[in-house]
């Protein structure tokens, strides 16, 4: 025996066909941070030097990371490690 009754889902349905949802607002866009772009790196120092983005945060969370300053740092310091290390002597 079924939890709900067929004629009540069906009476649902037809009640959420004639309602209209409104489901956002405004859809930010957001991207993936590259650590070798000059337009990212230098969102990344805004947000350093202000203590926030310009508009808002224009960058996807990446898993294993819980914060996007966290996986920031990470993404630079990996990507550009070598080269510092090499230019420092």
């Amino acid at each position: 025996m079924p939890l709900i009754s067929k004629g009540y889902m069906e009476e649902s349905f037809e009640i959420l066909k004639q309602r209209r949802f409104k489901l956002s607002h405004v859809i930010w866009e957001k991207r993936y941070f590259d650590s070798n772009s000059k337009e990212d790196i230098l969102e990344y120092k805004y947000f350093l030097d202000k203590g926030r983005w310009k508009v808002r945060c224009p960058f996807i969370l990446e898993w294993p990371y819980l914060t996007i300053t966290d996986m920031i740092r990470t993404q630079l310091i990996e990507t550009h490690i070598d080269r510092m290390l090499k230019d420092g002597k």
